[in-house]
């Protein structure tokens, strides 16, 4: 006899809780057990994240997990700057103590971008992301600035206890998940970061600028997980990293040009990852952030394989390894990271990730 789990159930089941930074500091749980709220359209998911149907004062305190009925195109909002093929796109703003999530299966968000603007506590998962992208005859695809997620800040206050699992990237404009302006414990887990047959020029930014000023807001955050996920035919940002810390554990990289990039003081340990057919797998110089002008990073790299043709070099810098220091919550050894976890060995991954990765 066939027996069939419950959705919640298996959500219960699958996603106990985050790994890495974002179970830190009283961890993720998002709108945590709450009865799902299903939503069908672009402007019912916009209500609904933005808790539009509370007063202003209580919206960051309102707990709520939002599912997905199905596909919706967030175009239709066209409350975001559009493009000269791409007229419209729409961007949503969840609040704190948010959970959003696909139905089984997975759901698809097109034409538009989910920003995280200083809040807290947040859950994105089970979401495929598209069509949010056109050609820049310039090749620079710096005009429009679309993101599918962008983890960013309100003010001085980043965003914090972030998780985003079994979510699945497809080509973009700019990035396909960029975390900047200070934000901090945030885990990603499961996803896919792809081009989709063609090669996507950006995959995930962590750190927004080399600038001083970035560099001061930045500094004691950005502290970061990536896990189980798949990237793979990009240019470049598997992910790049600047002046944080980044725990990238069991990844599979795949058809990169520069693949994990350490630079602007951060620090990198890259464990159990394999890198396939990438020019360069893991470098602590990139472009205006190289040594030469004092820009470079560290990373320590752990039982990880580079493989293929012609494998790229890895840069590692065992010797004197440390994560850099930080605020707003409690670190006390700069040489181990501050929570458990059992990284698989590298011989393993691939199959685990091409198997699991993705929305469920």
């Amino acid at each position: 006899m066939r027996i069939l789990v419950p959705f919640f159930l298996m959500i219960t089941l699958l996603h106990a809780g985050p790994l890495g930074f974002a179970s830190l500091d009283g961890g993720t749980d998002g709108g945590g057990d709450r009865k799902p709220v299903l939503v069908k359209t672009a402007e019912e998911l916009r209500s609904a994240v933005e808790r539009l149907d509370q007063p202003k004062e209580r919206r960051d305190s309102t707990p709520r997990v939002i599912r997905l009925s199905g596909d919706i195109d967030l175009g239709e909002l066209a409350n975001e700057k559009s493009g000269k093929v791409l007229t419209k796109v729409g961007v949503i703003r969840p609040r704190s103590h948010t959970t959003l999530e696909g139905p089984p299966g997975g759901a698809t968000l097109r034409g538009g971008t989910i920003e995280l603007k200083g809040v807290e506590n947040l859950i994105i998962r089970n979401l495929r992301f598209r069509d949010l992208w056109e050609e820049d005859p310039s090749g620079e695809y710096d005009e429009m600035g679309w993101d599918y997620i962008r983890i960013s800040s309100a003010g001085k206050k980043g965003s914090r206890r972030v998780w985003v699992d079994h979510c699945d990237f497809g080509k973009v404009y700019d990035g396909q998940l960029d975390i900047i302006h200070g934000s901090d414990l945030v885990t990603i887990s499961h996803c896919i970061l792809s081009g989709g047959g063609q090669t996507q020029k950006k995959g995930m930014l962590i750190g927004n600028s080399s600038s001083e000023n970035a560099r001061a807001q930045d500094k004691g955050h950005l502290n970061v997980t990536i896990h189980d996920c798949w990237f793979k035919e990009l240019s470049s940002r598997a992910p790049r990293l600047r002046h944080g810390n980044l725990h990238f554990f069991n990844n599979l990289v795949e058809h990169v040009g520069t693949a994990t990039i350490s630079v602007c003081g951060a620090a990198t340990l890259v464990e159990g990852c394999v890198y396939r057919d990438c020019k360069v797998a893991v470098s602590n110089s990139h472009a205006d952030d190289s040594k030469e002008n004092n820009r470079g990073g560290i990373t320590r790299v752990v039982d990880s394989l580079s493989l293929g043709k012609k494998p790229g070099p890895m840069a590692d810098d065992n010797t004197g390894f440390r994560f850099n220091s930080v605020g707003g919550f409690e670190w006390n050894d700069p040489l181990k990271l501050p929570y458990p976890y059992q990284a698989k060995p590298a011989a393993e991954v691939e199959v685990s990730i091409q198997r699991d990765a993705g929305p469920k």
